[in-house]
């Protein structure tokens, strides 16, 4: 079998290179084989990884969908460090692209990567470095493109390669859409056309062809590795209850141990969850958007270090993660679209060995998923509406904060997400500048075109089939693997695939295909003088016995939002006050 792929990807190489002199060329010259030792320390390519590396040193197009954690990013690192000149990758990310970097760097290679939250002079300095030709891989946002001067200093510097990350996020139909990707087809002909590798691991043939018209990439070939991860047991669990819910969560966690990931659709349930773990004497991580940057950066650190732990998270969590031993990954609720859904369940497993995927449905959470969508689709009429309330503020747009802005619209239904979405549209389409809450600043109204644009007639209807494909799998009766297939292929196989659900039996799956289990860490008791975390219970004078939920440290603070026992109202605190003190269980 490993033979037998071998020489298919020979045999795509060598039709890939054929008649092309230059690729003929490096061929002869390189021995990446040897360079990919060199610089990576990996022995040999993975799959299609060598015909996707040559195609972009040869100065190729290529548009390649490739399962997550089969190793898309080398593509187009190697090609960076062998070839001449600058080549940039957009990534969606920030903490992705910083991770990547930092791996980068501690190999010694010559990578760098400019986002907002780098100080100005940070960002001069990697820039310079970048334009001097010190860098030879640079990470950037789509909506670095935006900043002025940033493009036309790229164009004078010279982009010899280009490489778009996620790059369904093009895609009004992807699972993802980030409306700043729709100008990258403009940037890269602002950049001279440089030979583009695009990637994916979820890519219906909708989204592929989205690809390919807005980067301009239509005679590019498709390299496709196929979706499936055949050592991943796929299982849907259906519950009439939270309680039910949480009593199957429990069960397939003692069975299945760490590492393991429990994903939820809203931050205020992941939270439920984690006191309902704790009270059970387990010590989950967490990861949020509404985590402090330093709380983020040590849950995910705690995580990728970690032998056994447990993490709770939202779908914020999982990109870049360098972890190939996950055993576990559990919906609490279920994503929007099976995109989704593939893509993070695709993270369990990588190192080849059996890993347990369940989706715990519930009928109610289907209403969850869609307020999403309608969030995600306003109206062309209410973006206008909230772009006309930002322009009329003038000076008073810096004062403004999320909650006073959706209070403006929804009176106290603050819960809305429509207003947050016509920020993002704003923002990306350079109508707005900043941050919401720090120095937003109002630089022009959409046109007619935007808004046609940023809003398609059928993007909400064509969003809720997503949603019913995501509904049919998790109510479905036939293969799992098979259901999945059937949505990004238009096709699947005859026969069953024999390792979900409905194929075989759990039981089955746990006794001769899950590793040998690893127990969940519990919650152990800190000593009064350690440092607080989230979890630990503390007495605060004129406050009374509170729940830390969040700490927030900075360079000369340290602070946390509390949870009080008598009423659960939140308080933030000063924990460099001696006004309080641990409880020690």
């Amino acid at each position: 079998m490993v033979v037998a792929k071998a020489r298919q990807w020979e045999r795509t190489i060598a039709l890939l290179c054929e008649n092309d002199a230059f690729a003929t060329l490096v061929t002869v010259v390189l021995d990446l084989t040897l360079e990919l030792h060199r610089l990576f320390g990996h022995p040999t390519f993975r799959g299609p990884q060598e015909a996707v590396i040559r195609r972009l040193l040869a100065g190729k197009d290529t548009l390649l969908v490739m399962a997550t954690g089969e190793g898309k990013s080398l593509c187009y690192q190697l090609p960076a460090m062998l070839g001449d000149g600058l080549t940039v990758v957009v990534s969606p990310l920030i903490a992705l692209m910083d991770d990547q970097v930092s791996a980068l760097q501690r190999r010694g290679l010559p990578a760098s990567c400019v986002h907002s939250l780098l100080d100005r002079d940070e960002r001069q300095a990697r820039l310079l470095a970048a334009f001097q030709g010190r860098t030879k891989l640079l990470y950037v946002t789509p909506e670095r493109f935006s900043v002025p001067g940033f493009l036309p200093e790229l164009k004078q510097t010279g982009v010899t390669r280009l490489a778009v990350d996620e790059a369904h996020c093009v895609s009004h139909w992807g699972h993802d859409f980030r409306p700043d990707y729709l100008r990258l087809g403009e940037v890269r002909r602002a950049l001279g056309n440089p030979p583009c590798l695009a990637l994916t691991a979820t890519a219906t043939a909708d989204v592929q062809a989205d690809i390919r018209n807005v980067l301009g990439m239509q005679n590019a070939p498709l390299i496709h590795t196929g979706i499936d991860r055949p050592n991943l047991y796929l299982s849907v669990a259906a519950c009439d209850s939270e309680e039910q819910k949480f009593d199957q969560l429990i069960a397939r966690l003692d069975r299945t141990g760490g590492p393991a990931i429990v994903y939820c659709a809203l931050i205020k349930d992941l939270l439920r969850l984690e006191a309902m773990l704790q009270r059970r004497g387990l010590a989950p991580l967490v990861y949020h958007g509404d985590l402090a940057k330093n709380e983020r950066k040590d849950q995910q650190t705690a995580f990728e270090q970690s032998s056994n732990a447990l993490m709770l998270a939202t779908n914020a969590f999982g990109m870049g993660i360098d972890k190939a031993d996950i055993r576990a990954i559990v919906h609490w609720q279920m994503p929007r679209t099976l995109e989704a859904y593939w893509q993070e369940v695709g993270r369990a497993g990588r190192d080849g060995h059996g890993s347990f995927c369940e989706l715990l449905y519930r009928e109610e959470d289907l209403q969850v998923q869609r307020s999403f969508v309608e969030w995600a689709n306003p109206s062309r009429a209410f973006l206008a509406q909230v772009a006309d309330h930002l322009q009329s503020l003038g000076d008073r747009l810096h004062a403004e904060d999320l909650d006073s802005l959706r209070a403006t619209f929804f009176g106290k239904n603050r819960n809305d997400g429509r207003v947050d979405t016509c920020l993002r549209l704003l923002t990306s389409g350079g109508c707005l500048a900043g941050e919401i809450g720090r120095n937003l600043q109002f630089a022009r109204p959409p046109t007619a075109q935007e808004l046609a644009t940023w809003i398609p007639d059928d993007k909400r209807q064509n969003d809720l089939m997503g949603l019913l494909s995501m509904l049919r799998y998790a109510t479905g009766t036939d293969c799992r693997r098979q259901s999945i297939q059937q949505h990004f292929d238009g096709a699947c196989s005859a026969a069953n695939c024999g390792f979900c659900d409905v194929c075989l039996p759990v039981d089955t799956f746990f006794l001769g295909h899950l590793p040998a289990t690893r127990a969940l860490p519990k919650r152990t008791a800190q000593p009064e003088h350690a440092m607080v975390q989230r979890g630990d219970w503390i007495l605060v004078r004129g406050l009374g016995l509170c729940c830390i939920r969040s700490v927030h440290k900075g360079r000369d603070t340290l602070r946390a939002d509390v949870e009080l026992a008598s009423d659960l109202s939140q308080r933030n605190i000063n924990l460099m006050h001696g006004n309080w003190r641990r409880v020690v269980n």
